[in-house]
């Protein structure tokens, strides 16, 4: 389905924090996800919005979001199309300096070339680029400029742009005609028209508004009905909230979760019936949908928003810096995002198109991964053991500040099975596993699995297989942390008085290459590996641990890495 910001990329000029060179071209998409930090200028991008569903009405009466005084312009970007082309290169026209009919010229000349022009304060239109005229005389190319002005489609003129600010509530209110502002004010009054006024149909509100509030809070709450009474002593009209078994809920004083996700879903299933809105001509803009709501409940919010869009119409517009939204978004094919960014004294827009910019983005709000994953860094371990063994190191020489679950977690690769995992993009290897996606700050500690021949002394050679050299490589690449152990395996690194405790004091490590596991006298103590760990992480002390091999200087860097994911000093 064609939505209505499709087909052009737009930039506002002299716009609040978008100075004389423009906020850059950016384009729209079904759902629009409109990312920045606090007072970047996401709800400027909005006003270009507002500003392009009547540019020649508009532009002339935004006066007070100029920037410094100058005069406020629109720049669109479009492919031309057939039904653009017959607006200036007129079909059956014949004449001039175009010797055949004009429409045919023009499709045969221009179809699907860029053409850029500005709709200024006054409501006039000049061209700031046309297609390439170079193969064309000086009077054809005068005549042709003059058809590609005609040419310049307003495609947003006469739609309609449905604004929920970010800063929304419900009150009681006088009775009044229902006049919804965009903070919530009018809402009541809105319900109480549709559910007292014989010119509505009060099914939307008792039945459809109600099922989409119930879908919203599936298994948080279940309403059984929307009632708007008058107070009689005050003259004022409230919203009531039913549940079975319970009393009813004045809106204006449940939660403001309730109220937000009231606000917007009556927005979307009341206004646009208000005003006798044509569907494929509105433009939702929700700002913040987030605000005072739980991510579950977020994600169903976003998730009945795009099924709603999607079976009417409509294109969808949100601002946010929620990471929820973030990760949303990047899930979906009719979702787009574009990030605006402070830069010195202005603003500029772009769209995020791949891996990288997600990244950037995530930089810029300073989201990590804590917002997406309850943690905000993985640690990649072959297995369990590896994890019980880690943890126990980073609570010693971090004094317990690093908490597993909070600052950082684990999670398997399963040995052999790291073969499938890559440290790219998904998009890059797609046959393989993305440990990036999962998390974009990313350790992983894997076995040396080196080996001392029998009957040598010399230390085996320093390799390791193709698969640990390309995942090495990549997470390098990715800034991430690559610890390879400096003996066989993790266990190596347990020294030798942790062991002569367990087993015995005759216990004597020969090398950091013995395949301890194996030894005859710890596996009598546990054959099993995770019940081996259990049993050695309380011997460990940090002083047992320092300067055995390279461990003190790995679990060091590892503690770094931590500390950088979660931006600690």
């Amino acid at each position: 389905m064609v939505h209505p910001l499709d087909g052009f990329d737009v930039q506002g000029v002299n716009i609040k924090c978008f100075d004389e060179n423009g906020s850059g071209f950016f384009r729209f998409s079904p759902i629009t996800v409109v990312i920045g930090k606090n007072n970047s200028g996401k709800s400027t991008v909005v006003d270009i919005l507002d500003i392009c569903t009547d540019l020649k009405k508009k532009a002339a009466n935004h006066t007070s979001q100029q920037r410094s005084g100058a005069a406020i312009a629109i720049d669109l970007r479009q492919e031309l199309t057939e039904d653009m082309l017959a607006l200036g290169f007129r079909k059956g026209t014949r004449g001039g300096h175009i010797q055949n009919d004009h429409f045919e010229f023009g499709t045969a000349n221009f179809l699907g070339q860029l053409i850029s022009s500005r709709i200024t304060y006054r409501g006039g239109t000049e061209l700031l680029s046309i297609p390439d005229l170079s193969g064309f005389s000086e009077r054809q190319k005068g005549e042709i400029s003059q058809y590609f002005l005609k040419c310049c489609d307003w495609s947003l003129d006469h739609h309609a742009l449905l604004r929920v600010a970010a800063e929304r509530s419900v009150s009681p209110e006088t009775s009044t005609p229902p006049k919804p502002e965009p903070t919530g004010s009018g809402v009541t009054n809105l319900i109480r028209h549709f559910i007292n006024s014989d010119s509505q149909p009060r099914d939307v509100v008792e039945v459809e508004l109600l099922s989409d509030l119930n879908r919203i809070y599936a298994g948080d709450s279940a309403f059984t009905s929307i009632v708007c009474q008058e107070n009689e002593g005050a003259k004022t009209w409230e919203i009531f909230l039913r549940e079975d078994g319970k009393s009813d809920v004045r809106l204006s004083e449940s939660g403001s979760s309730l109220q937000s996700a009231f606000i917007i879903l009556s927005f979307l299933r009341l206004v646009p019936l208000l005003q006798n809105v044509d569907w494929t001509r509105l433009i939702l803009v929700v700002e913040e949908p987030e605000n005072n709501l739980h991510p579950a409940l977020l994600r169903r919010l976003l998730e009945f928003l795009a099924m709603k869009r999607e079976e009417l119409g409509f294109s969808l517009v949100m601002t946010t810096h929620s990471p929820v939204c973030i990760d949303w978004a990047t899930r979906r094919e009719d979702a787009g995002i574009v990030h605006v960014k402070r830069d010195g004294d202005r603003s500029v827009c772009e769209n995020v198109m791949d891996y990288e910019g997600n990244m950037q983005i995530l930089d810029d709000l300073d989201v990590r991964g804590s917002d997406l994953l309850q943690s905000n860094g993985i640690i990649w371990v072959e297995g369990p053991s590896d994890r019980i063994y880690i943890k126990t190191w980073i609570d010693l020489m971090s004094d317990g500040a690093l908490i597993e679950g909070a600052h950082y977690s684990f999670m398997y690769y399963g040995g052999k099975v790291l073969s499938h995992f890559q440290a790219l993009p998904e998009s890059e290897l797609s046959p393989l596993l993305s440990m990036v996606t999962v998390n974009r700050n990313v350790a992983i500690v894997m076995d040396s699995d080196r080996k001392m021949k029998p009957g040598s002394t010399r230390k085996p050679a320093i390799r390791i297989n193709d698969t640990k050299r390309r995942v090495r490589d990549e997470i390098d690449n990715h800034g991430g942390m690559v610890w390879i152990t400096a003996g066989k395996e993790i266990e190596n690194y347990i020294p030798q008085s942790v062991w002569q405790i367990l087993v015995g004091a005759d216990f004597d490590l020969a090398h950091e290459f013995v395949d301890i596991p194996k030894d005859p006298r710890v596996e009598a103590v546990k054959s099993a590996k995770v019940a081996l760990a259990h049993k050695v992480a309380p011997l460990i002390t940090r002083d047992s641990i320092a300067n055995h091999l390279d461990l003190t200087a790995k679990v060091e860097e590892l503690i770094t890495h931590i500390r950088r994911w979660n931006a600690i000093d």
